[in-house]
């Protein structure tokens, strides 16, 4: 009678472990034994196997910048916009689907703009503060001309450089692109794109 409940106990047992193997489904736990405990069960012993993350490496898209700069330079020229415009440079925005710094290429393209002296610069530490009470929203492409008149009383700026990087899709190609704005009347003065590959 004993042998037959022992018996019974461990078909019980089994069916247990493979229900619940059942519903585990494809996990990745892989156990191995480890030896009989003192009641002859077989003990086990696991651990999980994870694929770690493939990180995706950040594109330099410094170069990309002071191109931007050079070119940005170059159309304003061509533009009755006075001897040294006061130019506000907006934060670049990110429009692909990774990571990226934004605030280094803002950085890039607004040094290289100082340093051509074309423009008289608002300084990138006030962007954050005119930007919050402004609370002003921007699609990609297009800017409210009234709310880019009121940034530029707000401001006292003549114009403003706003953009975004984008990844053109099945190819390994970014575009900034950048457009200057004269935020005295909301006009759009022109766009400019630059290409990069990965």
């Amino acid at each position: 009678m004993m042998t037959f409940r022992m018996h019974r106990e461990n078909a019980c047992s089994g069916l247990l472990l493979l229900g619940a193997l059942v519903l585990a489904g494809c996990n990745t736990t892989q156990y191995q034994s480890s030896g009989k405990g003192s009641g002859g069960q077989i003990i086990t012993t696991g651990s999980v196997q994870t694929q770690a993350p493939q990180k995706i490496k950040p594109v330099d898209f410094q170069p990309l910048a002071k191109r931007a700069a050079v070119a940005v330079v170059k159309r304003s020229a061509k533009l009755d916009l006075g001897s040294k415009p006061t130019l506000y440079v907006d934060m670049i925005r990110n429009s692909t689907p990774n990571t990226q710094d934004m605030d280094k290429v803002t950085a890039v393209l607004h040094k290289e703009l100082a340093r051509s002296g074309r423009f008289q610069l608002i300084p990138l530490e006030k962007n954050a503060a005119y930007q919050q009470s402004l609370d002003y929203q921007q699609s990609e492409g297009s800017m409210n001309p009234s709310i880019a008149v009121q940034l530029g009383r707000q401001t006292g700026a003549d114009l403003m450089l706003y953009g975004a990087v984008t990844h053109l899709k099945k190819s390994n190609t970014y575009q900034l692109t950048t457009h200057m704005m004269n935020l005295k009347s909301g006009e759009l003065l022109f766009t400019d794109k630059q290409y990069a590959r990965k």
